[in-house]
């Protein structure tokens, strides 16, 4: 997945807050980035993406913790 700014974003809301649902990250980037969430095609790309990210930074997390302990 590359790099953009919007996934460096959700990146960041994932590990910075404990949990937020895919729901609340998306409400927060039709705030700020003016994404049209409510198109149902938009929804359903940005679930998806949202998904990825989590499954990204949990890797990190598992990593994190093996390597540290």
């Amino acid at each position: 997945m590359k790099e953009t700014k919007i996934i460096k974003y959700i990146k960041g809301l994932i590990r910075n807050h404990r949990y937020l649902t895919s729901e609340e990250i998306m409400l927060l980037l039709e705030r700020y980035y003016k994404l049209p969430i409510k198109v149902p095609s938009v929804y359903y790309k940005y679930r998806t993406v949202i998904k990825q990210c989590r499954q990204e930074v949990y890797k990190e997390r598992r990593r994190k913790r093996k390597d540290g302990v």
